[in-house]
């Protein structure tokens, strides 16, 4: 959730407004005809960091947001190296690795204890969330990463999985069919009953920005457009981010997306967070990129549970000129992204139906901001 911070007009105290998403749901008694997204996020609040020391900034920015803070962190922490021209160590590298493994496992913990219970009839699991969250500090030596990885994995194998992660992610076709139709745990009876839900087909993803792609592609239109970070487009088109952006080429994921778009994104979250334990224990340095875009400019992708964010910075000396940030949210709830062009053409026999088709599709591409669905006959 991306926060402004302004002053009390009295108490002089920091005050926090946040905006939200409408979602405005054209149904025509048969089917959702079309759905219209209106934005009041803040999404440029992140200039209140311009003219301040790079060293401020770097303390101020966990403090503007309330959802992916460690994430939101580390992406400036690896902007502002680039933008001097310092690359981080091994050390820092596989901390903050860590430190996105831990909020990725954090957030889709969440929305599978949580919130995609509270949609499909499931009871939800507040206790369990509760004692991940009690085992994730928020720093952690080698010796406290492997206890919190260890813990992971033993919730995940007893209430998510019913097996190891590393046997779940091993599951050939066939096996992974009877898992889904045992339905021992929530998690596969939740994905099965995803598997009714029909929507649009994803008209693209955001691919895997490496640091050419940052450097010749996103860089030169964050300079040039300062309107990209509202409405941001890959290559001329709104594109889809996330854990089915990121696995869409794994194979179950791929055979689920063949027949099914809103089981396979939670497809895609239950093969992402069967990995994370494994992340937390040896982190693979792949989720943080970070280019040089000019001088005394740096760009930073960070992969969250929500998919791609990126952060630039321009330094002037060592205080901040610019700073913009592409948040998920821009990219899945653009005007004439996957969420709009997905629910055109839903089937719902009722305003209830089409309601629930909404609800599950913005679920499942999880803005980081409160929402409101509204239905117009």
């Amino acid at each position: 959730m991306f926060l402004v911070i302004h002053e009390g007009s009295r108490s002089g105290k920091k005050m926090i407004a946040e905006g939200k998403l409408i979602f405005d749901i054209a149904w025509d008694d048969r089917a959702i005809a079309g759905a219209k997204v209106r934005s009041s996020r803040p999404v440029f609040a992140c200039r209140v960091l311009e003219g301040r020391p790079a060293e401020d900034v770097l303390k101020l920015v966990p403090m503007l947001f309330s959802i992916c803070g460690r994430a939101q962190s580390v992406a400036a922490a690896a902007a502002v190296d680039a933008a001097r021209g310092i690359e981080a160590d091994a050390a820092t590298r596989e901390e903050r690795e860590r430190a996105i493994a831990a909020e990725c496992l954090h957030e889709y913990v969440w929305r599978l204890f949580i919130d995609l219970p509270a949609l499909l009839g499931e009871a939800a699991r507040p206790g369990d969330l509760a004692d991940l969250r009690r085992r994730m500090p928020s720093e952690a030596g080698e010796a406290e990463w492997l206890d919190i990885a260890a813990d992971a994995e033993e919730l995940l194998e007893q209430r998510v999985f019913g097996m190891r992660t590393r046997d779940w992610l091993a599951l050939d076709e066939a096996r992974l069919a009877r898992w889904v139709d045992d339905a021992a745990l929530p998690a596969p009876r939740m994905l099965a009953r995803l598997r009714g839900y029909r929507f649009g087909a994803p008209r693209a993803f955001l691919p895997w920005l490496d640091e050419t792609a940052l450097r010749e592609e996103i860089a030169p239109q964050m300079a040039a457009n300062p309107t990209f970070a509202a409405k941001p487009l890959w290559q001329s088109r709104p594109a889809e981010t996330g854990a089915l952006a990121r696995q869409r080429l794994q194979p179950r994921v791929a055979r689920e997306l063949a027949s099914n778009r809103l089981s396979a994104r939670l497809l895609a979250r239950l093969v992402e967070l069967a990995a994370l334990p494994a992340q937390l224990r040896r982190p693979q340095a792949i989720g943080v990129r970070a280019v040089a875009a000019g001088n005394g400019v740096g760009l930073a992708a960070v992969e969250t549970a929500r998919g791609t964010l990126i952060h630039r910075i321009a330094l002037e000396g060592e205080r901040v000129a610019r700073y913009a940030i592409v948040a998920p949210t821009e990219w899945n709830f653009h005007p004439q992204g996957a969420f709009a062009r997905g629910l055109a053409g839903a089937e719902a026999r009722d305003e209830n139906e089409a309601r629930q088709a909404a609800t599950l599709l913005a679920h499942a591409l999880d803005p980081c901001v409160a929402y409101e669905v509204r239905i117009n006959a």
